[in-house]
């Protein structure tokens, strides 16, 4: 039974003791004003001995005698869910920044919630990524939520319900709320999860019944010039969590560098998007976003405030660092390399069918084959352009009458001229001139990064729930192997031209590119030269979730093993793949794995922070659909 608590301060000793810790971080940066108010022992350590005989340094006793008697997390409806008055003091406690926040589709439904005019703009703005990151609780992939709240125009279609959208979400503003909503999930049982954007295909900031920490408010920004440790001398930026691509590279220009991040505007940077590893454009030059990183501030599952690094808890800076996000615990901050800023070239172009494969498709076939000849002529210089650090980022989409289109958004060229762009391109631009197929790309350089990077990089539409994605990264030997080439060139044509579509990258973030060997990142990411995403679609209008996972176990199971199999001990993106990825061990972390899993054993024996896919996730269940309560296997 839950007792009520009479104050503040009794709440803190029964609900939100931490173990002992260094309250000055032991950071070489200077702390931004959130990582100033911190819980620490002296916060509990005046309170009387606990009613029920155990100390202060017992406190976690009770906690883990009541988890072997109910160790699936709460939810609300059960007897042992906090009680109301815990909530408000939690509330109290976090300075009023706690919320309860509706499903962001909840004006689209009748009920008290009903506002037509509010459903009408969400409907039309439901793809603007920042309609989603300024919400509480909103996701990139409500899929994940089962689709319990999904915009719609008939208000009558259907009720909008909280699925697997967390109940209570901390806005955090200081590593004291952090800290205060990891101390409470731990210690009364209640699953938790982390949210920054809500960019993410596999859900892990919902989970049914949760608390929410939400780091997004995380914005400060600090350039270093000299920064040191035992690996790295040279400046540096110190990046909060929620601060965006966009914001983090407009201030590097400011100062006269470039740091390594995503293609995406509104991705945060100092979240799960290092923790997964980070592509980026600079990948094939500086390695992944994960391989800049010299420091890191985060809330642990004890609900220490600790920095890791290579001189700071260098174990769990290894994990961090490639292991996966809302796994080892909350980023406060991330502290990474800042390199000189340089011109970039980008170009950009687009090229469809041929006339022939028009009319061959008015008579049936469907094979493109000039346009599929004029991608194969491209992807043969990928392990080349990659090696000169370009990254490039297009599509192919393919319709049902015949019709296909590659869009080239951008190539991106760091350090080269027009002219050499134009070169590099130019046995792409014959191929297909000698094929009939217009293609005119428009190359244009640019002084610094952050100037290129804005002028290529289109803002990603998101928010999708009709649409199960996967990810393949295909490793140098499939394009230099003239039998594997084939092989590859051939599985993704069929994957495409069976209504489908490719969202490629041709990238290499090898350890000569700048890779560190000393973190997590999937190490098959070290031989890749194309990082391919595709997918499967189905009837936006459909609700059945048993038809839609036939879909989704089809495309899982047929469609992607194709690639899979023209790729034996590769690997996938973590955070651009299939939630249901088979032997997902190998596939995110490759050799990485055993350690991995070692490390989250030692900084979160309890499993107060999981998520679907995260190192670790194999010891607990969220039942059929991973859409129930959270319980160990």
């Amino acid at each position: 039974m839950i007792l009520p608590l009479p104050s503040l301060t009794l709440f803190a000793a029964l609900v939100l003791a931490v173990t002992a810790q260094d309250t000055s971080n032991g950071t070489s940066t200077g702390a931004f004003e959130a990582e100033k108010t911190v819980l620490s022992t002296a916060d509990v350590a005046d309170y009387p001995e606990l009613q029920f005989g155990e100390s202060l340094a017992d406190l976690d006793a009770p906690i883990i005698k009541k988890r072997a008697q109910h160790s699936c997390k709460l939810q609300p409806e059960d007897n042992a869910w906090p009680a109301d008055i815990l909530w408000s003091l939690l509330d109290a406690f976090v300075g009023g920044h706690l919320e309860k926040p509706l499903p962001l589709a909840a004006p689209c439904y009748l009920g008290a919630n009903y506002n037509a005019a509010k459903c009408a703009t969400l409907i039309a703005t439901w793809g603007d990524s920042d309609l989603h990151d300024g919400h509480p609780s909103s996701v990139m992939s409500p899929l994940s939520t089962g689709l319990s709240c999904i915009p719609t125009s008939d208000p009558k279609s259907g009720t909008c319900t909280q699925g697997t959208y967390p109940v209570y979400v901390i806005s955090a503003q200081s590593v004291w709320d952090v800290q205060s909503a990891v101390n409470f999930a731990r210690n009364l049982n209640i699953r938790l999860v982390i949210k920054n954007t809500g960019h993410d295909f596999a859900g892990k900031a919902t989970g049914k019944g949760a608390l929410s920490i939400r780091t997004h408010l995380f914005q400060d920004i600090q350039f270093i010039s000299r920064f040191k440790t035992s690996t790295y001398s040279g400046p540096v930026f110190k990046v909060g969590s929620g601060v965006q691509g966009r914001e983090l590279y407009k201030v590097a220009k400011q100062y006269g560098y470039a740091i390594v991040g995503g293609e995406g505007m509104t991705v945060g940077y100092a979240g799960g998007y290092i923790q997964g590893g980070g592509h980026s454009p600079l990948s094939s030059k500086f390695g992944m976003g994960a391989d800049s990183v010299v420091s890191i501030e985060v809330v642990i599952a004890n609900g220490q405030f600790v920095t890791a690094s290579a001189d700071s808890n260098p174990d769990l800076f290894w994990a961090l660092l490639g292991g996966g996000g809302s796994t080892f615990g909350v980023i406060i901050s991330i502290t990474a390399k800042a390199h000189p800023d340089f011109p970039v070239t980008i170009s950009e172009f687009t090229f469809n069918a041929s006339a022939a494969d028009l009319t061959r498709a008015a008579a049936g076939d469907m094979g493109r084959a000039d346009f599929w000849e004029v991608v194969k002529t491209y992807m043969k210089l990928f392990p080349a352009h990659a090696d000169q650090g370009i990254y490039s980022y297009f599509n192919v989409r393919a319709a049902a009458d015949g019709k296909i289109a590659f869009n080239m958004v951008p190539y991106f060229a760091p350090q080269k001229t027009v002219a050499e762009v134009t070169a590099l391109l130019a046995p792409v631009v014959a191929k297909a001139k000698s094929l009939g197929i217009p293609l005119n790309p428009k190359t244009t350089a640019y002084g610094t990064f952050y100037d290129a990077w804005y002028a290529g990089f289109p803002k990603e539409v998101i928010g999708l729930w009709y649409s199960q994605l996967g990810s393949r990264l295909f490793p140098r030997a499939n394009f230099v192997d003239q039998t594997k080439f084939e092989a590859t060139w051939s599985a993704i044509k069929n994957q495409v031209n069976n209504n489908s579509y490719l969202i490629g990258f041709n990238i290499a973030p090898t350890l000569a590119a700048g890779g560190n060997p000393q973190n997590s990142v999937n190490p098959a990411w070290r031989n890749t030269v194309m990082h391919a995403i595709t997918g499967a679609r189905w009837d936006p209008l459909m609700r059945n979730l048993t038809a839609i996972n036939a879909v989704r176990t089809d495309f899982t199971n047929n469609r992607m093993k194709k690639w899979r199999d023209i790729s034996p001990g590769a690997g996938c993106y973590l955070g651009e793949t299939d939630i249901n990825e088979p032997n997902r061990q190998q596939a995110f972390w490759g050799t990485n794995y055993a350690r991995l899993y070692s490390i989250k054993q030692k900084y979160d024996p309890q499993g107060v922070f999981f998520a679907e896919t995260s190192v670790g996730s194999e010891d607990w269940t969220t039942g059929a659909g991973r859409l129930g309560r959270l319980c160990p296997v």
